[in-house]
């Protein structure tokens, strides 16, 4: 049987200027990587027979991206005007990209951008989004 493996290039990341209405694909991205967690809540007592008892708590995710800058790309300095001015943007995550093939989309704010010149490399942009609110599962369309 062939592997069912999702090639990572096969990927994209999207962002919405408009509130979800249109997103556009953030130009040149290498890596992302989507962190989902949720808390833990220590919920023992005497009753517990001398373990350790634990509920679950909140959820949270935070998106980080890295790629190539783009130079006068609008969607990458969005995420610069995003930070600076503390807006809160709507983006979606596809592992796979194309219609029909499932990801993830929330709102978030832009926790750090960077661009970074090295000398002897190209110059890379670098940003991160921390969710505000769920993440729900978005349908590439």
């Amino acid at each position: 049987m062939a592997s069912q493996a999702i090639r990572g290039f096969e990927g994209n990341i999207y962002l919405s200027k408009d509130n979800g209405t249109t997103y556009e694909a953030i130009a040149s991205i290498k890596d992302s990587t989507l962190t989902i967690s949720q808390k833990e809540l220590e919920a023992s007592s005497f009753a517990s027979n001398g373990w350790m008892e634990y509920l679950p708590g909140m959820k949270e995710w935070e998106l980080e991206a890295e790629g190539i800058y783009i130079h006068g790309d609008t969607v990458q300095e969005s995420l610069y005007d995003a930070l600076v001015n503390g807006s809160v943007v709507k983006v979606q995550l596809f592992p796979k990209d194309g219609t029909g093939n499932t990801g993830y989309e929330g709102e978030a704010f832009i926790t750090s951008f960077e661009v970074n010149n090295a000398v002897d490399d190209i110059v890379t942009l670098s940003a991160t989004f921390r969710g505000t609110g769920e993440m729900v599962t978005a349908t590439a369309s």
